[in-house]
């Protein structure tokens, strides 16, 4: 039993607070990195030419972003509704391997809750590589085909960081919610790279944009006659989506 100004925490409290802490802390970073890309380029990239939207693409949009949202914001109003400790509802969902040590677990949550911030540095790389080009899926005026950093890898490394996100978070809150959301949000991503009606695409609001939530329409890319080539050529040179020699 530790104090904090005169209040009793506990070990499982401490844990909880610095899980709690990384996932506040990354997600603020994330939005006002992912803020800071966009502007940049709005400004250097030239306004949006195309984009187009459909009610299948909508509601696939809707569905993979709730996912993603659903499983940072239940773990903290449950360790924040609960006085910084896991409550029994939320529990039920825990992983809950038994053979685990308890020391080992508290190291391998707060391991899991660090790389979760060290996300972060990941998505700067990503952006950073894709500057001018950030978009919510549209062809700007200035458009290129980005295909080196980790573009030279896959074809969508901002899915690729998301899915890994969601995987970290679900060790650090040792829970099988993130799991769940990572299960929906591949099924998801699947149907939105792979659908074949053109000009298949939406544009989020500025006002609902949330980190690591980034749609992926390669058909959109294709159609446009200046980028049609060059994206061609890039998909025979880096084959995978999201997991090298796998997806």
């Amino acid at each position: 039993m530790h104090y904090l100004t005169g209040i009793h925490i506990s070990h499982a409290q401490r844990v909880e607070a610095i899980v709690a802490t990384s996932t506040i802390v990354t997600i603020a970073r994330l939005v006002q990195r992912q803020n800071k890309w966009f502007s940049k380029a709005e400004k250097e990239g030239g306004k949006i030419t195309d984009r187009s939207n459909t009610f299948m693409g909508r509601l696939v949009t809707r569905v993979h972003a709730y996912a993603i949202m659903a499983a940072p914001l239940s773990y903290l109003a449950a360790v924040f509704s609960n006085k910084l400790e896991q409550p029994g509802w939320y529990t039920k969902a825990s992983l809950n391997i038994s053979t685990l040590d308890a020391a080992i677990l508290t190291r391998i949550r707060i391991a899991a809750a660090v790389a979760f911030l060290g996300s972060v540095w990941c998505h700067e790389v990503i952006l950073k590589e894709l500057g001018k080009q950030f978009h919510f899926i549209a062809v700007r005026q200035n458009s290129n085909v980005v295909s080196t950093g980790p573009y030279a890898v896959v074809r969508h490394p901002l899915y690729t960081t998301l899915l890994g996100q969601l995987a970290i978070i679900s060790v650090a809150y040792w829970s099988w919610v993130p799991l769940a959301s990572l299960g929906i949000c591949i099924g998801a991503f699947g149907y939105k790279m792979s659908l074949e009606v053109s000009h298949v695409v939406v544009r989020i609001s500025r006002s609902v944009d949330v980190p690591f939530f980034f749609l992926c329409q390669e058909q959109l890319i294709e159609e446009d006659l200046t980028m049609r080539d060059a994206y061609r050529e890039y998909k025979k040179k880096v084959p995978y989506k999201i997991i090298p020699y796998i997806w």
